[in-house]
């Protein structure tokens, strides 16, 4: 009756999309909060590495999320981690205690192109793997 996830592709995807909408619901509530928390600390410009390091980690759950097995795959991922701190900046547009700056919205795609360039590497060497395992069964 029940099946396992692990055997279940349909219910697997369903479950990345579920931790992809609360993962966007994370960033931008925690923004918020992290944000009213050091408004006075981390001032601009001190502000820029906590937006690249929260959009690596985006970019890597986009990644994880899509799953990457074509190298058209690392375009989806940047520009999906990108779209997301488009509309992360954009909203704050409508929340006076925040401020949409196009200098956070380089911040985040630096960040996403970091997460990225992780996956890029992990999909090379997983392909690299793959293809000395094809060359290991040749007679």
């Amino acid at each position: 009756m029940f099946t396992s996830t692990s055997r279940n592709p349909t219910a697997r995807r369903a479950l990345k999309w579920v931790a992809a909408v609360f993962g966007c619901l994370a960033v931008w509530v925690g923004g918020s909060r992290v944000h009213a928390a050091v408004l006075h600390v981390l001032v601009s410009p001190w502000d820029k590495p906590v937006h690249i390091v929260l959009f690596t980690g985006v970019a890597l759950g986009v990644g994880w999320l899509i799953g990457i097995r074509r190298a058209r795959d690392l375009w989806l991922c940047f520009g999906l981690a990108l779209l997301v701190g488009a509309i992360d900046e954009g909203l704050q547009a409508f929340d006076p205690t925040r401020s949409l700056d196009l200098d956070d919205l380089l911040a985040n795609a630096v960040g996403s192109a970091i997460g990225t360039a992780v996956h890029a590497v992990l999909w090379h060497r997983r392909e690299m793997n793959r293809l000395h395992e094809d060359d290991a069964r040749l007679p």
